[in-house]
């Protein structure tokens, strides 16, 4: 934070070192005119004390020459004065009061001269022989002498009001720093928590109760700021995740699946690879659900996409698409026999017997599978030729009376045992269960 002014407002440290320079230059001026106000009247004095003191000399040196009326003594006693004494006006006078001599000496300066106007100094004494007065000296003094005391007086306070001011700049410095700098640290967190959406920043700790309070209030509000932005992230990727995902059996759903198939196809055609689709569903899936109830019917869901997490390699993208209804997208295939192949040995492990609850079951599945042409195919065009082929299938079997079974379970069967969660709130608890996850 610097003393420039900021959008036209001026910044704090401009506040303190106007207000700082501004009681400095005040209080210099008032010093300044009381120190000359209170030297002047010391000079004054001082001077007219002087000025008094070299009037007695005088009359004391004057004596002969007022006695004998010699006004030759009379100037030479005059013109012995010395001229830093600053006396520009002697006379000597008689007993009568008429001059017997005078010796003017004018003002070296114009500032002198005005000086001597305004604080005029002069000095009158007695001359006197055995206790009779003869005469009287008068002096009277220039503007120079106290002019030179005043500007020395003047240098001096100047000399004194640079040091103030030099002393007052290094300590606004200094206060301006320990007052902005805890500022602009907490600007700059502010900044970066507004602009950078980063609120793991945190200003240091100061010395000043006041700033100390707003920095530890922000902290704390940032703290909370950041707790509920990692609740908000973990519960759009949550929501993000569910939005995507078969709630029932955590495969991809049909967005997840169309949006995967179209970058796959994309793909295809800038590098002229080709992708391959299964289409499946369980055969008499409606007889499960109308004879074992619904809950065993989901059972039988989990339990098939357990098994394709399990059987599928690692570039195979399973997903549920709706009810009985799974796609597996490859990419890239080479041919429609290496598709062929893997819905066979797909379709032999899943119709290994299977346990759910008190039956065992031996799910039949009617798949159909198409390959792209690598030019261009059209991601529906794909999956109806897909699902074309997966209903000519299941009419096939149909015909040939392949269906799923299921038979009461024995204790003595020792079959892997299906997913049976059956929970009222299934939905509910997935979501909370996708939230953990991403925390």
């Amino acid at each position: 934070m610097n003393s420039r002014s900021i959008l036209g407002v001026a910044t704090l440290a401009g506040r303190i070192r106007l207000a700082l320079v501004s009681v400095t230059l005040l209080a210099i001026a008032v010093v300044t005119a009381g120190a000359l106000a209170i030297g002047y009247h010391y000079l004054h004095a001082q001077m007219q004390a002087h000025l008094r003191a070299l009037a007695s000399v005088t009359a004391a040196q004057s004596q002969a020459a007022l006695l004998f009326q010699d006004r030759n003594a009379a100037h030479q006693v005059l013109r012995a004065i010395p001229e830093q004494e600053g006396v520009i006006v002697a006379e000597l006078r008689d007993a009568s009061g008429r001059a017997v001599a005078r010796v003017v000496q004018p003002d070296q300066s114009l500032p002198g001269s005005l000086i001597r106007v305004v604080a005029r100094e002069s000095a009158t004494e007695e001359v006197v022989v055995d206790g009779r007065r003869i005469g009287s000296v008068m002096l009277e003094g220039g503007g120079e002498p106290l002019l030179r005391a005043l500007l020395g007086l003047l240098a001096l306070d100047l000399l004194g009001a640079l040091l103030t001011g030099g002393a007052v700049l290094v300590i606004e410095r200094r206060l301006t720093r320990r007052i902005t700098r805890p500022l602009t640290d907490l600007e700059a967190v502010i900044r970066s928590a507004h602009r950078d959406r980063d609120f793991s920043r945190r200003a240091p700790p100061c010395g000043i109760a006041e700033i100390e309070g707003l920095r530890t209030d922000f902290h704390a509000l940032l703290d909370e700021i950041q707790r509920r932005d990692e609740d908000l992230s973990r519960t759009h990727a949550a929501l993000k995740r569910l939005a995507l995902r078969d709630t029932l059996t955590g495969l991809p759903n049909r967005a997840m699946f169309e949006q995967a198939l179209l970058d796959a196809l994309n793909a295809g055609s800038r590098g002229h690879a080709r992708a391959g689709l299964l289409y499946f569903d369980i055969d008499s899936f409606k007889a499960v659900n109308d004879t074992l109830g619904h809950s065993t019917g989901d059972a039988l869901l989990k339990a098939i996409a357990s098994c394709l997490h399990e059987r599928l390699p690692a570039r195979a993208i399973p997903a549920r698409i709706g009810g009985d209804e799974f796609v597996v997208l490859i990419s890239p295939v080479d041919s429609e026999e290496e598709l062929r192949t893997l819905a066979a040995e797909l379709q032999r492990a899943l119709h290994a017997p299977l346990r759910i609850g008190a039956h065992v079951f031996h799910p039949g599945l009617s798949i159909g599978f198409a390959v792209s042409s690598g030019m261009g195919t059209d991601a529906d065009e794909l999956i109806n030729l897909a699902d074309r082929a997966m209903y000519l299938s299941k009419n096939q079997r149909r015909s040939a009376g392949i269906r799923t079974r299921w038979e009461a379970a024995r204790q003595s069967d020792e079959i892997p045992a299906g997913d049976v969660s059956t929970d009222a709130d299934d939905l509910v608890k997935t979501v909370r269960e996708a939230m953990l996850v991403e925390k």
